[in-house]
């Protein structure tokens, strides 16, 4: 933890949306991209790399806040030339009006995993952020000097949030507690992938619980196996994909199918929810 409270010294030095200038490059094909309908943001608290949002590639280096809007395309995961990375991820619920998150280390090979220490911010926190980046979107010719003047308080203010968590946390040493952060962590992964690059395998790596040992305290957790659960997120998003317009092919490869036809027998399995648009709690 006292590592972690050390980097937060940086504050705001920079704040890259999808209206910042950057680099229109080829590199953007080097970028595995993605979209979803909730915002989502994450703060550089340690090492250098690159990230693509919007089609534009920019500088991740310390103190540097990037703020990804609803259906902004923006990479997915990591790449193999990211190593020694901390990046504080935090996730924007409308739904819940909320903001909660995890810290991420990101080793060799672009390889992540979760730090214990999950993050849920006060409401007000939502409530401001999401007035200002409104407002922001509702402006024509956005600047980069206007990015920074409707966003820069509401920032500095979660940061100063989050270190306040960091130094008032009382570590617990129960089992359950513990397993329900990770659950809780894993559901987010989830959630904000749409359900893509989920398996079994990939959240044991995640979380450096076994697979097995997450099977079970999913089920216990959350009353459903995690196989169901990312049924419900790919069902939502489908929903609210569709809504969009987005194509069937889109769509399928948004939620991580390796084949149409493997994307058309689940899709025919799901039909009625969808065509019903039932909302699922996720």
């Amino acid at each position: 933890m006292e590592l972690l409270k050390q980097h937060f010294s940086y504050g705001v030095k920079n704040i890259i949306t999808g209206y910042s200038p950057g680099e229109n490059s080829g590199e953007c094909n080097d970028f595995s991209s993605s979209t979803h309908p909730q915002r989502e943001l994450f703060y550089v608290l340690d090492g250098n790399s690159r990230y693509m949002l919007n089609g534009k590639v920019f500088e991740a280096v310390p103190g540097a806040f990037f703020l990804i809007d609803n259906w902004e395309p923006h990479a997915f995961g990591y790449r193999k030339q990211d190593h020694d990375l901390l990046h504080l991820w935090l996730h924007v619920s409308e739904r819940e009006q909320s903001i909660s998150g995890d810290f991420l280390s990101i080793g060799q090979g672009g390889e992540f995993s979760s730090i214990s220490h999950r993050v849920h911010l006060p409401r007000e926190h939502y409530t401001m952020l999401s007035r200002r980046w409104n407002a922001l979107n509702e402006e024509k010719n956005v600047s980069q000097d206007m990015v920074i003047s409707y966003l820069k308080g509401p920032l500095e203010a979660i940061l100063d949030e989050i270190f306040f968590f960091l130094f008032h946390a009382e570590n617990s040493s129960r089992e359950s507690e513990k397993s329900d952060i990770v659950i809780e962590s894993m559901k987010r992964y989830i959630r904000m992938t749409n359900a893509r690059d989920c398996s079994l395998s990939r959240l044991e790596k995640i979380s450096g619980y076994s697979k097995y040992y997450l099977s079970r305290r999913f089920r216990e957790y959350e009353g459903c196996t995690i196989g169901e659960y990312i049924d419900r997120v790919r069902i939502q998003y489908t929903i609210e994909a569709k809504k969009r317009g987005l194509r069937q092919k889109e769509i399928a490869f948004e939620l991580g199918f390796s084949t149409p036809s493997n994307f058309w027998i689940w899709l025919r399995k799901h039909r009625k929810q969808i065509e019903e648009g039932s909302v699922i709690e996720t």
